[in-house]
């Protein structure tokens, strides 16, 4: 598509690809006619040939390969393989797992869905809409302002100050690192936010690196590890030990913490964004 081209009366196929923020193995095709979507296709481009690797492999042992081609979403490619063996086990007897191993599962997954949502956000797309050198030129007052304007949760200028001021110590010594090509790109017509904006998006990016290690935690308590958890066999899981009051309010303290950090900061930067 030429680059003149008013959307509004184009024709003819968009292609992005790769589609990155995913690991960069997605491929999406768009049909537009008269600038409104006819058809979408997406196509996973990146062969990572799991159903060979297993030939000839012992089942119980699926779940731990199949987890490990990426270090993110791990577990739940381990529930789903540790699930498709206990159909072909169990299918015939109807035989059905301990509900006290469902019930950790679950809790294990679900910890899983809170972590990688702060990761897929802040880590992996934020940067693209927040100009993290534009937070040098904000004003703490008015960004707290802003902050406790949108969460129920304090802000204070002094902390946002503090925040800047390590900023400022990390753009004056030059090693950007992976920023320097990717995403300091300040004064870019993609950056639409203000400096304010910028500044508590930084703030809770930072944030958010020790909000996924507590979800990780979380993880571990039944899981024995994270990434790449260790505690599912067909039938159910091998953590029983773990179902003391002091585990379970180990993880139960650990949930909270970060479920109030999706609720009173990721929901209301989603919503400022």
């Amino acid at each position: 598509m030429s680059q003149t081209t008013p959307m509004s009366s184009y024709s003819g196929p968009v292609v992005v690809d790769p589609l990155t923020r995913i690991e960069g193995h997605l491929r999406i095709e768009v049909e537009v006619e008269k600038g409104k979507v006819k058809d979408v296709r997406s196509c996973g481009t990146l062969f990572r040939g799991l159903e060979m690797i297993l030939k000839g492999r012992d089942p119980r042992d699926v779940q731990h390969f199949t987890q490990r081609p990426c270090g993110v979403c791990t577990y739940t490619h381990a529930l789903a393989s540790t699930r498709a063996l206990e159909d072909a086990i169990f299918n015939a007897s109807h035989k059905d797992i301990p509900a006290n191993a469902t019930y950790i599962r679950n809790l294990v997954l679900g910890q899983l869905f809170l972590h990688d949502h702060i990761v897929h956000f802040y880590h992996l797309h934020a940067l693209d809409w927040v100009d993290v050198t534009s937070a040098l030129q904000a004003d703490p007052s008015k960004a707290a302002s802003l902050a406790n304007s949108i969460s129920s949760r304090p802000t204070k200028a002094e902390d946002l100050r503090a925040v800047q001021d390590k900023l400022k110590a990390f753009v004056a010594s030059g090693q950007l690192g992976p920023f320097t090509n990717a995403y300091f790109l300040g004064g870019h017509p993609a950056y639409y936010l203000d400096p304010e904006a910028n500044l508590i998006a930084t703030a809770h990016y930072l944030e958010a690196l020790r909000l996924q290690v507590k979800a990780a935690r979380a993880m571990a308590v039944f899981g024995a590890k994270n990434p790449h958890t260790q505690f599912l066999v067909a039938g159910g899981v091998t953590c029983y030990e773990s179902l003391t009051p002091e585990r379970i309010a180990e993880f139960e303290g650990l949930y909270k913490e970060v479920n109030d950090f999706v609720n009173q900061v990721y929901i209301p930067d989603l919503l400022l964004v």
